[in-house]
């Protein structure tokens, strides 16, 4: 049976217990998606999208001069771009609340394509977005800081 609200819209293939659906115009794209895991009770997977966003707000990494690398300073687009592909990962965070680990390819209006890793609360839905949810239901995804860069990142396990 298909879902909707006020942010999205999707169904779940009772086969292959996948997630299709679309996020609807001003739906942030990150919490969109938590959102929809959310209903499902989706806490482990990945996840695919396409489609529009109003604005783009991502991170892309610097090497520092010892050569480690670290995320640079945010950019905030405020313009329209056309999501071209993009790939994330759902896990649950240090507080064992939902988080998103997403990396997008856009083109903006002048033609440029750029990308890097999207911010939460930066990217909100300008048309739509289509996506499709992968869940993992016997694994279990967990950020903890890395110990080299300092950063959170998903460790992976077993459920159960």
């Amino acid at each position: 049976m298909a879902k909707s609200n006020d942010q999205f819209e999707s169904v779940e293939d009772e086969e292959t217990k996948q997630i299709i659906g679309r996020l609807k115009k001003d739906t942030d794209l990150l919490n969109g998606i938590i959102n929809v895991c959310r209903t499902y009770g989706i806490t482990a997977g990945s996840f695919q999208c396409i489609g529009s966003l109003a604005g783009v707000g991502f991170m892309q990494f610097e090497q520092k001069e010892d050569g480690t690398l670290k995320y640079a300073e945010p950019t905030i687009q405020n313009e329209p771009v056309e999501l071209l592909a993009g790939t994330g990962f759902i896990g649950l965070d240090e507080q064992e609340e939902l988080e998103i680990h997403y990396h997008g390819m856009f083109l903006d209006k002048g033609g440029n394509i750029s990308g890097g890793h999207f911010i939460r609360k930066e990217n909100p839905v300008a048309i739509t977005i289509e996506f499709i949810i992968h869940p993992a239901t016997n694994a279990y995804m967990k950020k903890t800081p890395d110990p080299d860069y300092h950063i959170p990142i998903f460790g992976f396990s077993k459920r159960g």
